[in-house]
């Protein structure tokens, strides 16, 4: 990237940044996802798409572009944080059969299996790079790159590379995205709605939902309120870069199905092809009565988290058996490398490990065994293998509980002296500072009453120990006379 000089550099970053923190993944998704399948094979290599000063750049994976069914896995995936309420969770898990009936698969063989992993892949391995461009020089820009899923786990049986039985899958959004979705900049949808559509339609729905709120919100009223939009723009920039039709009678063969659908879900009322002014097509759209619906619940409001005890039941479930056995792989071998996959029965196992012992010392019992195996040459294979360290595990961690409970008791007892000393080291700084702003009178008048206040057989200044009897008794009346905090109220004056 050309050289930029320190003050355009700083205009351009503050003009990405602001630009970048905007990203709406809406407008993404319509580059990003091909609703094609015939335009799939060749939708290979580094796809480049340039927007006045926005770029995009999509790095399709070996798994191949995001297809069809890659859109419904992401719709499914932000259906269930959006659910959850804020905060929003980064990770979130899916048992077959819902997510299979919320991407529309009524299947639960093999071949839909590989499809829903690869699908789930291609979210992963594609990669985004967005970019923000100073000017119509392609030299000036500041770019973001990130994919929609960050990570992703399977609870499943068969080959790593396209698994034949998923059980469970463990799916994380990228933090750019979340940040996206939690600073606001995420339209929440009527997932419900959204769920029942075809992704063409879908993806139509969710973009004039977006731009009619958008414009119902600040420019019309119900009674004006349209959109337009060009053609060949909708194709390109919305679904994915469709093909653009020439005559009326194909385009409405092209999209006539999909818009005659929201007509009857009540999202517009109505949709008008019209010949532009160049020789060109738009479409000019009028939202029904279910947009202003959606708009009011979902656009102005907030929904109640409705997925909150669902959540909670898929991390007993899904997420947290999945990270524990993920954890004793990745410690037994020092890398995680099966593709993100772990057998159902290690789930099972870590599950009923988790349940028996909690999360933290079901954690303490794998770092224990793993620990211990090599040193009976012990050579563990599965997870399973941990119970074997169970009974010995449990003695030790007698042992260990009662060591700790001893070291918090001596570590309590010198963070006390610590804190005593400090006070005592507060109270004498604070005694000779008086002590030497007091008047030479004033001092003498002090020791006369430490003399009179000293037992009868320490006031000879000859008598042993005199003079530190003296200083002792001298500091206890000053401080009798400042009124200085007893060690109780100075903690209390910290917290």
């Amino acid at each position: 990237m050309k050289s930029i000089a320190p003050k355009k550099k700083n205009e351009l970053e503050r003009f990405a940044n602001a630009l970048l923190e905007e990203m709406n993944v809406v407008r993404v998704e319509g580059r990003y996802f091909c609703f094609d399948k015939h335009a799939l094979k060749d939708r290979v290599g580094v796809l480049k798409y340039r927007d006045g000063n926005r770029g995009l750049i999509i790095d399709v994976s070996r798994f191949g572009h995001p297809s069809s069914l890659a859109y419904k896995v992401l719709q499914a995936a932000f259906r269930k944080v959006t659910l959850e309420g804020r905060p929003f969770p980064d990770t979130i898990s899916f048992g077959y059969r819902e997510l299979t009936r919320l991407i529309g698969r009524d299947g639960f063989g093999g071949q839909d299996a590989k499809d829903i992993f690869q699908a789930i892949r291609q979210l992963e391995d594609t990669k985004i790079e967005m970019l923000a461009y100073q000017n119509d020089a392609e030299e000036s820009y500041h770019s973001v790159r990130f994919s929609m899923f960050a990570g992703t786990g399977f609870i499943a049986e068969g080959d790593e590379l396209s698994p034949a039985k998923i059980r469970q899958a463990v799916l994380t959004l990228h933090p750019f995205v979340m940040n996206s979705m939690r600073k606001g900049h995420f339209a929440i949808f009527n997932w419900e709605r959204v769920s029942n559509l075809e992704p063409l339609t879908a993806a139509l729905y969710k973009r004039l939902y977006l731009h009619l709120s958008n414009l119902y919100e600040s420019h019309y009223d119900k009674e004006s309120l349209k959109f337009e939009k060009d053609y060949e723009d909708l194709c390109g920039e919305w679904l994915g870069g469709l093909r653009p039709q020439s005559y009326r009678s194909l385009i409405l063969q092209q999209l006539g199905g999909h818009l005659d659908i929201l007509k009857e879900t009540g999202m517009i009322r109505s949709y008008a092809l019209e010949r532009k002014v160049d020789g060109g097509w738009k479409v000019v759209f009028r939202p029904g009565q279910a947009f202003f619906k959606d708009y009011e619940l979902f656009y102005l409001g907030s929904r109640t988290r409705v997925l909150q005890f669902q959540q909670t039941a898929d991390q007993h479930a899904i997420q947290r058996p999945y990270e524990l056995a993920k954890l004793f792989y990745t410690k037994l071998h020092g890398t995680f490398d099966a593709k993100g996959i772990i057998s159902g029965k290690d789930a099972e196992f870590a599950r009923g490990l988790i349940d028996r012992f909690g999360d933290d010392e079901a954690k303490d019992l794998i770092e224990y065994a793993i620990a211990e195996a090599p040193k009976t040459n012990f050579d563990m294979h599965s997870l399973r293998a941990v119970e074997t360290f169970v009974p010995k595990w449990q003695a030790a961690r007698d042992f260990r509980e009662e060591a700790r409970r001893k070291a918090e008791v001596v570590a309590k007892k010198q963070a006390e002296d610590r804190l005593r000393t400090e006070y005592d080291e507060v109270i004498r700084a604070e005694y000779f500072k008086h002590l030497e702003g007091m008047p030479a009178d004033a001092r003498a008048s002090l020791r006369q009453e430490a003399l009179a206040a000293m037992p009868p057989e320490s006031q000879n200044p000859a008598s042993m120990g005199h003079g530190l009897l003296l200083q002792v008794t001298e500091r206890r009346l000053l401080r009798d006379r400042l009124n200085l905090p007893s060690f109780e109220a100075w903690m209390e004056s910290r917290a």
